[in-house]
C-alpha cells in the first residue's frame, strides 16, 4: 500500500527554524511554514488577543472585545477550532459554540454590539496534506461508544471531543492516539487512574486552563469526585504528509 511520508517529531525544529529566515506574510513552498506578519492578531490588535499556548504545531488565542469596544482589522494566519462563549460575561464558558474557523483576515469591529470571549486553537498544519486514515485501536475513545464522550466537530485535521462525566461517575477504560490541545474552564475535584495502579490526583479547578498532549495516552479512565459535571474538550491533531498542499485549507 502506498502511503505518503508523515512529518516526523525531528524535522519540526529545523522546520521552524527555515521559517525564522523567510520574509513576513510569506506563505512558503514547503509545508507547514506560515508565517505571520504584522496583521496578525496579536500584533494588529494586541488589546483584543492573547497567546496562551504555543508551539510547533499549534497556537492558542483568548480574545475579548468588550461590548462597545473597538477592535482593530486583523488577520488570523491560520484556521482555528474556535470556541465561542455563549453565555453572558457574569458566567464565563458556562455555554459554547463550537465551529471550525476558516481563518484569514477579519475587519474587527468599530464598536462590538457585544462583549465578545473566544478561543482559537489555530492549526499550523493546515498547508500540508492530510496523512492518509488510520485504523484506530479499539480502545480509542471513541470506539467504545461511551455516550459520556462525543464528537462535536471533525475534519481532514481535527477531531474535537467533548468529555462529560457525570458526579461520582468513573470513564470506561480508553486511550488516546493523537496529540490533542486539552480544553478545561473549571472541574470538580477528580482522580486520574492507570492499569498498573497509578493513581493521579486533581484538585478542583475553578478558571479556564489549556494543555497540549504530545504524545498518546495509554489505558486509562478519569473519576469524578465532585457534585457537579466533569467536562473537557480534546482538540485532538490528525496526522499530517510532508506534502504542500496549493493553498492551505479553508473548509
Amino acid at each position: 500500500m502506498n502511503t505518503l511520508p508523515q512529518r516526523p517529531q525531528s524535522l519540526r525544529p529545523a522546520i521552524a527554524l527555515i521559517a525564522l529566515f523567510l520574509p513576513a506574510a510569506l506563505q512558503a513552498a514547503g509545508c507547514g511554514l506560515i508565517v505571520p506578519d504584522s496583521t496578525d492578531a496579536i500584533a494588529a490588535a494586541p488589546d483584543h488577543h492573547k497567546v496562551i499556548l504555543e508551539n510547533d504545531a499549534v497556537r492558542v488565542l483568548e480574545a475579548r472585545v468588550p461590548l462597545h469596544s473597538n477592535e482593530p482589522p486583523h488577520t488570523h494566519p491560520w484556521p482555528s477550532v474556535f470556541f465561542e462563549q455563549t453565555s453572558g460575561r457574569d458566567e464565563p464558558w458556562k455555554t459554547v459554540n463550537i465551529r471550525w474557523s476558516q481563518g484569514g483576515p477579519s475587519k474587527g469591529f468599530a464598536s462590538s454590539d457585544r462583549d465578545r470571549h473566544n478561543l482559537l486553537i489555530e492549526i499550523k498544519s493546515v498547508d500540508c496534506k492530510p496523512a492518509p486514515p488510520a485504523e484506530l485501536p479499539a480502545t480509542d475513545a471513541v470506539k467504545i461508544h461511551d455516550p459520556n464522550m462525543t464528537v462535536v466537530l471533525e475534519n481532514d485535521y481535527v477531531r474535537v471531543l467533548n468529555v462529560r462525566i457525570p458526579p461520582g461517575a468513573k470513564e470506561p477504560w480508553h486511550t488516546h492516539t493523537w496529540p490533542a490541545v486539552v480544553v478545561y474552564f473549571s472541574l470538580p475535584p477528580s482522580r486520574r487512574l492507570l492499569k498498573d495502579g497509578t493513581v493521579t490526583a486533581r484538585p478542583e479547578l475553578k478558571q479556564l486552563q489549556v494543555t497540549y498532549d504530545a504524545n498518546s495516552q495509554p489505558l486509562h479512565s478519569v473519576e469524578n469526585l465532585g457534585s457537579v459535571p466533569y467536562q473537557a474538550y480534546r482538540v485532538e491533531l490528525k496526522p499530517t504528509s510532508l506534502i504542500a498542499l496549493a493553498k492551505p485549507a479553508r473548509e
